[in-house]
């Protein structure tokens, strides 16, 4: 049961002592959780009221099932606007619809990460590199800066895409609504200020009352101000959507988006914070528990839900213990939808937007532009790359290029691996690369050799060609060839092809020996079916670089 339930394993051991602070941060994620959910709804093209509906299940199912005692589950921006952007292009213009098609998307991506965690795929987390994430993150925040040009001042927006948009604000400047614009810009300014000088503050929630007492106290609703409106009272109905196979075919590829952005951004921000605190994250349960919050959300009439990163810095701050917290937030969301639902609906849009704005803010990472500037310029392009794909196209292009570019990256630096040769080094007890220390001696006669990569057939000419050139550059003639395997973990059958291949050209050039070095039991036993082994092949085997050098040491007398 602990396995998979580990958050009620740790509630089963719950003390005492940690309640005050677990309640406390509990209700700070709740009053964080109304404006948020209300503001991610509406980014999601929903009624303000699905957000809640959204969250408070996904809050208590994540409680119980997943390994992070402070993840802040619930809507996201980022998740927001790809699922609107995938199910606007389905729906057609039917409201009723698109509400139908965005709970089945939170169940399509429930589907997929239920059954990669069951297929062990929680490895998935790491597809998408640091400048790919950098890049895409940035291009979702300039996309939801984008989103509530409208909200935010007034003036009429028609088009979906970010540059259009900036096109249109200029073209239409003149009707700007200046009581909007100056509402909204008021509520951003206080967020960015609080979000500073008191991050434990529930910010959204301090700045959209402010404003809709603002907006209350001089009726600025009768002045063109928006405002939410009546809210639908109760507690969602558990349900399926009304929805077709051909629906959640067309659903499918906007989803695995979601899913691979969703759980790679869970995955990063629950290992951030539980990395200082004593416990672990485990990757595949974090896959089941995004699967089992999203069939949460989708039964509840929601929409995909993922995590936030300021819902789960600040229980974090203030020192809570348990998913406790999780379990209060829920709760305070349930009352306010019971209880407050009048009050909801005098909020102003403008508010809203300056929430979604100051979370586009917050993602936008300018500091992880300047480091890969700083480590990488390579990385840089990339980064600068997947951000075009998503400002220029839309978030779904931009997650399929930020993934695609993530894939070649790491083709290419496998394709194309750090190689070297090695001298004996006394100082440092070992062999190292002589291009790293000129000091470092070589034997007339001798080459090692090594190559730090997997040898299979994106790499395997390249590997051939790499060590004739060696041979090539190198003085004398060589006798020996000592191929370093310590890098090279692995080997397919091209790799095996051409290592024969290989053997046969060096005997032809003279080099009487062959021998791999620090080879594993799984490439030693790929090399011995392929028959390349003395004494069915030519290779000779050395557990160490120093027994194959002794060895020719021996034979030259």
């Amino acid at each position: 049961m602990g396995a998979l339930l580990p958050g009620l394993a740790v509630l089963r051991g719950y003390q005492v002592g940690w309640l005050r602070v677990d309640a406390m941060a509990g209700l700070t994620v709740g009053a964080m959780l109304i404006p948020q959910s209300m503001a991610y709804a509406e980014l999601a093209g929903l009624p303000p009221q699905v957000g809640f509906y959204a969250v408070i299940g996904a809050l208590i199912v994540y409680a119980l099932v997943g390994t992070s005692r402070h993840l802040g589950v619930g809507p996201e921006p980022g998740t927001a606007i790809l699922a609107a952007t995938g199910v606007g292009a389905i729906a057609g213009g039917d409201t009723g619809r698109y509400i139908e098609l965005m709970a089945a998307l939170a169940l399509v991506v429930s589907g997929i990460c239920i059954v990669g965690a069951v297929a062990r795929l929680g490895f998935l987390a790491s597809v998408l590199s640091k400048p790919v994430l950098v890049g895409y993150i940035t291009g979702v925040g300039l996309t939801l800066l984008s989103s509530q040009i409208a909200s935010f001042t007034g003036a009429p927006i028609t088009t979906d895409k970010f540059l259009p948009r900036l096109r249109e604000l200029l073209t239409n400047v003149a009707d700007v609504h200046s009581t909007t614009l100056i509402l909204a810009a008021g509520t951003l300014t206080l967020l960015l200020v609080l979000g500073r000088a008191a991050p434990q503050v529930p910010a959204a929630l301090v700045g959209v009352v402010l404003a809709t007492a603002v907006a209350a106290l001089f009726a600025l609703e009768e002045h063109g101000v928006a405002v939410v409106g009546a809210i639908p009272g109760g507690l969602p109905v558990p349900g399926l959507p009304t929805v077709s196979i051909d629906d959640l075919a067309q659903l499918l590829p906007v989803a695995a988006g979601i899913a691979l952005v969703g759980y790679s951004d869970n995955v990063l921000t629950a290992r951030s914070i539980a990395a200082g605190r004593g416990y672990r994250i485990e990757a595949n349960q974090e896959l089941l528990a995004l699967g089992l919050t999203n069939l949460s959300s989708g039964l509840s009439q929601g929409f995909p839900v993922s995590s936030s990163a300021s819902r789960t810095a600040v229980p974090a701050s203030l020192g809570s213990r348990t998913q406790l917290v999780s379990l209060v937030a829920s709760a305070f969301v349930v009352v306010t939808l019971l209880a407050l639902r009048p009050l909801l609906a005098d909020i102003p849009q403008a508010a809203l937007a300056a929430v979604i704005v100051s979370a586009a803010i917050t993602i936008i990472d300018v500091s992880g532009y300047r480091s890969l500037w700083t480590v990488s310029r390579e990385e840089f392009v990339l980064a600068i790359g997947a951000t075009l794909g998503v400002i220029v196209f839309d978030v779904l292009v931009g997650v399929l290029i930020a993934v695609t570019l993530s894939i070649v990256v790491a083709l290419y630096r496998i394709a194309r691996p750090h190689d070297a040769v090695l001298g004996d080094y006394p100082d440092l007890d070992g062999w190292v690369d002589v291009g790293a220390y000129p000091e470092a001696a070589t034997e007339p006669g001798l080459v090692v050799y090594r190559f730090d990569a997997p040898l299979f057939f994106v790499n395997a000419d390249h590997f051939r060609e790499r060590v004739e050139q060696v041979l090539a550059e190198n003085p004398g003639e060589e006798d020996w060839l000592v191929l370093d395997f310590e890098g090279i973990g692995a080997l397919d059958a091209t790799a095996l092809d051409v290592l024969a291949e290989l053997v046969e050209r060096l005997a032809d050039l003279g080099v009487g020996v062959v021998a791999v070095a620090r080879a594993n039991d799984q490439v030693l036993s790929r090399l011995d079916r392929a028959a390349l082994l003395e004494p069915a092949g030519a290779l000779r085997v050395f557990p160490t670089i120093n027994g194959a050098v002794r060895a020719y040491r021996q034979r030259r007398g």
